[in-house]
């Protein structure tokens, strides 16, 4: 119990910036770290969706969605949405895989970058500030449990690229703990989001999400040969962008 509650500490201080104690590393808990990754997403998209509520109760929906997409770069550090940026950079102006690889190195941002960013930002934004609120709500307690999880997913494959990235280490199978974990925040997001969205909206919500993020990974594998902390950032902004498309299906 112990390693576990210290793996998914590591998690959260991965996937965050919260101010949490940096205590019990140790490689084999850092190694089991992504098992938790959909719990993490899991606990901020209650969070996040708890806001919209309040948020939207005080001020308009759109003031709303853009304060609670706001609180969530700011509590993720923009980590993903980073990713995604100099993914897209490196995709749309690399020739080869090692100018692609080279590019997204490069802190910089972008004309593809900013474009791509900037799309995906304002489709999430479109559909929490027009959409039912309750839409809205289930929308990202799912996706960003989704999100989390493909990202895992993803790295328990072992086809990432870089021994000193910020995924190395991670890229190891999930085990049956890590699944367990796993299947276990999906189904209490699902659970979650079900009142808002209801079983359709709520199935249409992951099916969208897994079908962004597979389209997402399927391209940058044929591209790459492998996965980045980039590309695994960017699947995680693809999945939920495809889940907010798929619970507005039923807007």
């Amino acid at each position: 119990m112990r390693d576990a509650l210290a793996s998914a500490l590591l998690a959260a201080q991965f996937l965050t910036r919260l101010p949490l104690p940096a205590r019990g590393y140790t490689p084999a808990r850092w190694s089991r770290a992504p098992g938790f990754f959909a719990s993490v997403g899991l606990a901020l998209g209650l969070a996040l969706a708890a806001l919209f509520w309040a948020a939207a109760l005080v001020w308009a929906q759109p003031l709303a969605a853009l304060l609670t997409l706001a609180a969530g770069l700011v509590i993720t550090g923009a980590l993903h949405e980073d990713g995604l940026a100099d993914c897209l950079d490196g995709l749309g102006g690399g020739r080869d895989r090692d100018r692609a690889l080279a590019i997204m190195r490069d802190s910089q941002i972008g004309s593809y970058g900013a474009l791509g960013l900037g799309l995906t930002l304002g489709l999430q934004a479109v559909m929490l500030a027009s959409a039912p609120v309750t839409i809205g709500i289930g929308a990202l307690v799912i996706g960003h449990t989704l999100g989390r999880a493909m990202m895992a997913h993803a790295l328990g494959q072992g086809r990432y690229l870089r021994a000193k990235g910020a995924g190395s280490g991670l890229d190891r199978p999930l085990g049956r703990a890590g699944w367990v974990a796993t299947g276990l925040a999906m189904g209490l997001a699902a659970l979650a989001a079900w009142p808002f969205l209801g079983a359709a909206g709520a199935a249409s919500a992951i099916l969208g999400g897994i079908v962004a993020g597979s389209l997402w990974r399927v391209w940058t594998l044929h591209r790459l040969g492998g996965d980045t902390g980039d590309t695994l950032g960017a699947l995680h902004c693809m999945a939920l962008t495809g889940s907010f498309l798929g619970a507005a299906v039923w807007a």
